[in-house]
């Protein structure tokens, strides 16, 4: 696909949908061909093959380019579960799902059966905390939720919100959503703080004036346009209850959970869902950090296939969309804190998660980010030619996969930038021809005043501003 550097005021691309996925298991198994005459399709061949010669030219062996985990990162094997006192054997590592206190379906706010926790269910939407206490501009004043319910897949043991739809359109692909940091499902819902609640707008500096009517978001708009769609749980919730939060040297009081904790939850959620629909499209949908966990997830998951592992799934060939919003894939703003870096300053996952995006304002590779871009983003947007992934062709099953990401615009380009955590170059794919990076304008922010009265509503406007919805519909429907 042609790539388009762009206000989102002047967006009006429609892409085609593929036809359905054929059983990804079957390598045998013929496959409708590629146009290989449509522009799309030659504009990224043609990326490619100038990167590649960049890259050779450079020196790189793409050959020798490991697309393994790293080994900073290396999956923990012991099996004692997590304290405060042991973090530091677990933080930064990728965690099986069978020594993983995220992956639990204990207490969820969303759960209908949950009557009894502590968190139980009212409506589906007060996790009892930053959508329920007054302190982070709770009770969320908003009605009419959209009806959902914890998720039951065969072969998921997370945790996941499935949103009810009483009329699916099986032609359209499945959405799987993938929150951010601190957050959780309710990231995609619609949000009103209490009446006379001032908005934060002081981290951002940005004034507005909160919403007074709910505006629907991604979630309620989804499921009105006949779509299935299930919200992963990553339980930030439980984090402080096995992170150190005690002094301001290692507290984790926000919850922030690393790629070690995410990914591994995400990759069975995606891999559940292509298994148990094998004739149906998938895309993902990510958020911040679900950005970068959506797209490691896809590569570990590709991992696992081509290295021959039992059951294991190459989810090019069942994908349909990425689309990508306020994501680091080149650094994050608080790898630069002065005067210490988190990552260099903080332990805990608050710490490991920075280390693993690295610098906004000085980007070099990181150790994580190594295996998922490839040399200078070659590997970043795998099957987008529908032949293409991690320097092998005949990887995709025919299947062209759509990339996109939404950032805002910079104040000014390189150096002074409106949202809090990444910027145009943080965020955007380095690989035109194989990937839509798109712009929205410095008032594209989130005017609900959701997560903490509005702190950083410019960071949640790639998904949460009317602008920044009305974006993500328009891609992921044609």
């Amino acid at each position: 696909m042609a790539t388009r550097r762009m206000s989102i005021r002047a967006v009006a691309v429609v892409f085609g949908l593929c036809g359905l996925a054929c059983q990804n298991q079957d390598p045998g198994e013929e496959k409708p061909p590629v146009d290989e005459a449509s522009a799309e399709v030659k504009a990224c061949r043609e990326r490619i093959a100038a990167k590649t010669s960049e890259v050779q030219a450079a020196g790189i062996d793409i050959s020798t380019w490991s697309i393994q985990d790293a080994q900073e990162m290396a999956e923990i094997t012991t099996t004692a579960p997590q304290t405060q006192d042991t973090y530091r054997t677990y933080d930064g590592h990728y965690r099986p799902l069978t020594n993983h206190q995220g992956c639990t379906v204990d207490n969820l706010y969303y759960d209908k059966a949950n009557t009894t926790g502590t968190t139980p269910y009212k409506d589906g939407n007060n996790d009892g905390k930053w959508t329920g206490a007054v302190a982070f501009g709770g009770p969320n004043a908003a009605t009419g939720f959209v009806e959902g319910d914890k998720a039951k897949i065969d072969g998921y043991p997370c945790a996941a919100k499935e949103y009810t739809q009483n009329n699916e359109d099986s032609s359209k692909p499945i959405v799987i959503l993938v929150h951010g940091n601190s957050t959780r499902p309710h990231t995609w819902e619609k949000f009103i703080l209490p009446e006379g609640t001032s908005v934060n707008t002081a981290t951002e500096n940005v004034q507005f004036t909160a919403d007074t009517t709910a505006r629907e978001q991604l979630a309620e708009k989804l499921i009105a346009q006949r779509y299935r769609v299930i919200a992963v749980d990553f339980r930030t919730d439980i984090v402080t209850a096995i992170d150190p939060a005690a002094n301001s040297s290692t507290q984790n009081a926000a919850g922030n959970i690393d790629h070690g904790w995410a990914t591994p939850i995400l990759q069975s959620l995606v891999k559940a869902v292509m298994k148990n629909n094998p004739n149906r499209k998938v895309a993902l949908i990510g958020h911040s950090l679900g950005v970068t966990v959506a797209r490691d997830a896809l590569r570990r998951m590709y991992v696992e296939w081509s290295s021959g592992r039992s059951g294991g799934v190459n989810p090019f060939p069942q994908l349909s969309h990425v689309i990508l919003g306020s994501g680091a894939n080149h650094g994050v703003s608080t790898y630069d804190t002065q005067p210490n870096s988190l990552c260099a300053a903080n332990d805990t996952m608050r710490g490991t998660i920075v280390c693993e995006m690295g610098s906004r304002s000085n980007y070099v590779q990181t150790y994580f980010h190594k295996p998922l871009n490839g040399p200078r983003d070659l590997f970043a947007t795998p099957c987008a030619d529908g032949d293409y992934a991690f320097g092998k062709t005949g990887q995709c099953g025919n299947n062209v996969v759509k990339y996109f990401t939404i950032t805002m615009t910079d104040k000014t380009k390189g150096t002074n930038y409106q949202d809090y955590y990444v910027s145009e170059a943080a965020s955007r794919i380095e690989m035109e021809g194989c990937v839509t990076n798109t712009l929205t304008t410095l008032s594209d922010y989130d005017t609900s005043g959701y997560f903490n009265k509005g702190f950083i509503a410019n960071h949640f406007g790639s998904m949460r501003s009317s602008a920044g919805v009305d974006l993500v519909m328009r891609y992921l429907a044609q």
